[in-house]
């Protein structure tokens, strides 16, 4: 991974999770121009609500997060640890409080421990250094893996191409109405003269926006962008948003793979209607379509039934539908009725760990939404995530 000039990474265990880091900072040794994207859940932790107007502020610096505790629904004490939590970290990082952005997520519903909480900035503030992968590992729940991805920006021959890089954490209570659950995205680009916030927006459309796991969207959703000018090389806006796009993507499609229990990626595209994203939206949070694709079941009256009941009109007729896997296509649908294929041989190749499901509804624009099977785990992880 090519990582942007100018920014430092930490992350610690102070003991708020049983195991793995849970405290982390990300600083940009430069003034920043920032981007943010929230979730639009009216239940939210008070972080969101801090970090937005952090961003709105206009100077932002840092970003101090924990993880194994949402800081959510625990009233004005809540309020005030996350005020808490950004004046440490200035504090810790020579910065003002409205300099730093916060997220927590976790649990809802608890108090967070301030003694372990001051621990862990004051030692993640001793450990900053070029290395994303202890952060990383901070802002992680029950994620199985890591989330980065970097790309970088087209520029003119003999101009230095700025990088841009990002990380993410989700898994579960995946559907964001707004970006990912917790996202932090960097790049040495100067953006001067670039309005950083309509291309982020822009770009979550059709990155985070278009993932969904199992429908519920987070109290904590945060996305957030810091731009430093490291590179002093000022792209062309197209070819910025070209590279944002790649690393948010990526991302998305990462944590839709990761998704609670899942062993499978599936990617739904839908092209025709008047809302093809609406459609896509709804067959990939579909617990029965999500269960088949689990049990490698080309069941695609599943499928169709999904698409129907989106509310978005269309002309069975139309219809032609596919599941597209590795360099196969079994055409499952067309002209009206089912289509002939080998049940047994699709069946088969649904045990492939990435799936495109290709649903024509005639001509008009396409959408593309990212999602994951429904297994055993799913239901394991979230009966008992609280107790």
């Amino acid at each position: 991974m090519n990582l942007p000039k100018g920014f430092r990474f930490a992350g610690v265990r102070c003991g708020l999770k049983n195991k793995r880091n849970d405290m982390g900072i990300l600083l940009s040794d430069f003034p920043t121009i920032g981007a943010g994207v929230f979730t639009t859940n009216q239940v939210r932790a008070a972080s969101v609500d801090y970090s937005r107007a952090v961003v709105e502020g206009g100077d932002l610096r840092a970003c101090v997060v924990n993880s194994g505790n949402a800081n959510c629904c625990t009233g004005d004490q809540g309020v005030r640890d996350t005020a808490r939590m950004g004046e440490l970290a200035a504090e810790v990082l020579g910065l003002k409080p409205n300099q730093v952005a916060v997220s927590s997520t976790g649990v809802i519903g608890h108090l967070l421990d301030m003694a372990k909480v001051e621990r862990g900035i004051r030692e993640a503030g001793q450990k900053l250094g070029n290395d994303p992968r202890p952060f990383m590992d901070a802002i992680l729940t029950t994620d199985l893996v890591e989330k980065q991805a970097s790309a970088e920006v087209q520029v003119p021959p003999g101009s230095v191409a700025p990088q841009v890089y990002g990380v993410a954490k989700g898994s579960g209570m995946i559907a964001p109405n707004m970006a990912t659950m917790l996202g932090y995205v960097v790049t040495d680009a100067d953006v001067t003269g670039i309005d950083l916030p309509a291309i982020v927006r822009r770009v979550a459309d059709v990155s985070f926006n278009c993932m969904t796991v199992d429908g519920d969207t987070s109290t904590n959703d945060s996305l957030i962008v810091m731009a430093n000018g490291a590179s002093e090389t000022r792209p062309d806006p197209a070819a910025f948003e070209a590279a944002l796009t790649e690393v948010m993507v990526s991302l998305a499609k990462q944590i839709a793979r990761d998704g609670e229990g899942a062993t499978k990626l599936v990617e739904i595209r839908v092209q025709g209607t008047s809302d093809p994203k609406k459609i896509a939206r709804t067959i990939g949070e579909s617990p029965l379509v999500k269960t088949a694709m689990f049990g490698c079941d080309p069941n695609w009256g599943r499928l169709l039934m999904a698409a129907g009941r989106a509310g978005v009109p269309f002309t069975l007729n139309d219809v032609r539908l596919a599941l597209v896997i590795g360099d196969e296509e079994f055409v499952l649908f067309e002209d009206g009725g089912p289509a002939a294929f080998d049940a047994k041989k699709a069946s088969s190749a649904l045990h492939s760990d990435y799936v495109v499901v290709n649903l024509q509804l005639g001509e008009g624009p396409s959408a593309t939404v990212y999602t994951c099977d429904f297994g055993y785990g799913y239901v394991r992880i979230n009966a008992d995530y609280h107790t």
